[in-house]
């Protein structure tokens, strides 16, 4: 199993990330506020310097508004069709 940071499916979660924020009309510092986490944390992950974990990616959609279920099975379904 490859390392995911920097990999085509990283990339994948990366951008769906950034597009949830905007969609949800939040900068990467409203964002990092409303997580407790420092700015750096967003640009890091968006930017695919830095992975995240489930958990974390459960309180991103969460605080983006979005449904964690549902952006799991898109990613699913966009990771299927990259195989």
């Amino acid at each position: 199993m490859k390392k995911t940071i920097h990999s085509p499916h990283g990339k994948v979660i990366s951008q769906r990330l950034v597009e949830l924020r905007k969609k949800a009309g939040l900068t990467q510092r409203e964002l990092a506020k409303k997580l407790g986490r420092e700015h750096s944390f967003v640009a890091h992950y968006e930017l695919g310097e830095r992975r995240i974990d489930l958990a974390e990616f459960y309180w991103i959609c969460k605080a983006c508004g979005a449904s964690p279920k549902k952006e799991v099975v898109e990613l699913i379904k966009a990771f299927d069709v990259m195989e």
